[in-house]
């Protein structure tokens, strides 16, 4: 299956309402985050909905059609019943007469036949006065030998012991979390950050937060400093930061987006680079997000991290 087939497939799971909460609230945030995705969403809802319209107006002709089709034809019906309860009572009379006519015959007490003759015995010849001859007894046969039994015993089947079957253990989880940190490098974000010219002088104060480890302090001082020049995208870059390492990777992706489609090259590339890792943490509900991240990087071959990004893209696989 493409990933367009599963995309679609899972865009009409969303609107069935299908989907397990949270993966719905993951896909709701894709769809906020990307404008083609949450298109692509209201253009299949569209025509999902009419759809279920022509199936419905389907339906309901078929039935209009049924309901003509038996007010039509209601003669034939009672005729045929009427024919049919005629048929059945002139039966039912029939069974009756016979019942009738078999209970009126004559009953008979006896089966006929020739009476059984008694005969009395002669008191001459009375059993009792009959002399008992001596009537030699048959020989008895010697009792035959029981056939030797114990030779058709088998001996006992010894218990047929089967060997258990190795269990081939199950692959580990990815840790996702974990990979983001092995691939995560300040060197690689803050180096270039640390040069920025032209940047207001709270944002030295945030680096330095920053570099100490106090990323809601350095929050606090960009946050103001965004609001009243949002084209800073030093400034930008910062803060993006600054939420990722305290945490807060829903809060970065915006940002990283907006850095990410700069027209300056570095920044654009590093901000391509740092939002495939804060995605990482919100695997695996943001995989489609990710692979697309890391196919842009990987399409371009003088990208700065396209030897990670496809290291990357490999253990995902």
């Amino acid at each position: 299956m493409s990933r367009d087939e599963r995309l679609f497939d899972k865009i009409e799971a969303y609107l069935r309402g299908k989907l397990p909460a949270e993966e719905a609230a993951a896909f709701e945030a894709e769809m906020s985050a990307d404008a083609e995705l949450s298109r692509q969403v209201r253009a299949q809802r569209i025509e999902l909905q009419g759809l279920e319209w022509l199936v419905e107006r389907d339906l309901r002709t078929k039935m209009d059609a049924w309901e003509r089709e038996v007010e039509q034809a209601p003669t034939p019906l009672r005729v045929s019943f009427v024919r049919r309860w005629w048929v059945g009572g002139a039966a039912a009379m029939l069974v009756l007469a016979l019942f009738g006519w078999w209970l009126l015959q004559p009953r008979q007490t006896d089966i006929g036949g020739p009476q059984p003759i008694v005969s009395t015995p002669d008191p001459a010849t009375s059993p009792q006065d009959t002399p008992v001859k001596n009537v030699p007894q048959p020989p008895r046969k010697a009792p035959q030998k029981q056939p030797d039994r114990i030779a058709e015993k088998s001996s006992p089947k010894p218990p047929v012991v089967t060997k258990p079957q190795p269990v081939t253990p199950a692959p580990p989880a990815t840790d996702y979390p974990a990979l983001a940190a092995a691939y995560y490098r300040d060197q690689d974000f803050m180096d270039a950050s640390a040069a920025a010219t032209g940047e207001s002088p709270l944002y030295g104060q945030a680096l330095d937060r920053f570099k100490s480890g106090n990323y809601a302090a350095a929050e606090k001082l960009l946050a103001p400093v965004i609001k009243l020049n949002p084209n800073a995208l030093k400034t930008k870059e910062l803060l993006a930061h600054s939420l990722y390492k305290g945490g807060r990777y829903d809060a970065a992706l915006p940002y990283l987006r907006e850095l990410a489609a700069s027209k300056d090259k570095s920044v654009a590339e590093r901000s391509e680079w740092a939002m495939a890792l804060t995605l990482l943490h919100r695997m695996p509900g943001q995989k489609p997000l990710l692979d697309r991240v890391l196919d842009k990087i990987t399409s371009r071959p003088g990208h700065a991290f396209y030897r990670q990004a496809d290291e990357l893209k490999q253990k995902l696989k």
